[in-house]
């Protein structure tokens, strides 16, 4: 966890590591991706397709553990660090802690609709139905919700954590994905930026991470095929 104690650094240093764009923001790119590779992806799926409905279950549990392992490093890293530096007013905090419990709500009622569609436990147009204007409402919100964090957030940081603390910060972030449902970690991130980003954020995880990460490519890309193309 970065350390929150007061420092009076004005700096803005490129992640040391090489990344052209901060690596928080290049994971909210990719989850805002994979929102809307769901949202077209449900839009063009039968309601008869019993097999890209079980494919469609399982590829979101881990788009949905990705999202809510991201939220919660924000909640329990970033706007603490911000907040005993008094960078953050308290509406702000609030109104942030509210859209993250909004958007975590869209992600139950996204996955409860996709279970009900795997398990065939209902009405299979209906449900389909449901989760398409759910998968679009999220893609929506997040599309907005990113943006807005990417303006307030990553700019305050820059200017109230000194540059080992940031350094601190984007392993933790990193780190979050890597960590995740093997299939769904550093395999799925590797798909949604550049070449020159990957090699940039591949050197915040350990060798293990990245061997697993390489590895799985494969499992990820296949997970990916049968439920959104």
């Amino acid at each position: 966890m970065p350390d929150v104690s007061p420092t009076t650094s004005n700096h803005r240093p490129a992640p040391a590591n090489g990344a052209s764009t901060d690596p928080a923001t290049l994971v909210r790119r990719a989850l805002l991706a994979s929102a809307r590779e769901l949202d077209t992806a449900l839009g063009t799926t039968s309601p008869h397709d019993r097999r890209r409905h079980k494919a469609l279950d399982r590829w979101f549990a881990g788009y949905a553990e990705q999202l809510r392992r991201h939220l919660q490093l924000v909640d329990a890293l970033v706007l603490p660090a911000l907040s005993r530096r008094g960078a953050l007013p308290a509406a702000d905090l609030d109104a942030l802690a509210e859209d993250h419990a909004w958007i975590d709500q869209l992600v139950s009622d996204l996955g409860d609709a996709l279970g009900v569609l795997s398990f065939d436990l209902g009405s299979a147009a209906w449900w389909l139905g449901r989760a398409h204007d759910l998968a679009g409402t999220l893609a929506h919100v997040l599309q907005v919700q990113f943006g807005h964090e990417d303006e307030l957030l990553t700019p305050l940081l820059v200017d109230h954590l000194t540059d080992d603390e940031l350094e601190t910060l984007r392993v933790e972030v990193v780190d979050a994905v890597a960590s995740g449902p093997v299939r769904f970690s550093l395999a799925w991130l590797r798909a949604h930026v550049s070449t020159d980003d990957w090699a940039a954020l591949a050197s915040y995880t350990s060798a293990a991470s990245r061997l697993l990460g390489l590895t799985a490519r494969g499992a990820y890309a296949r997970s990916a095929l049968a439920a959104l193309r």
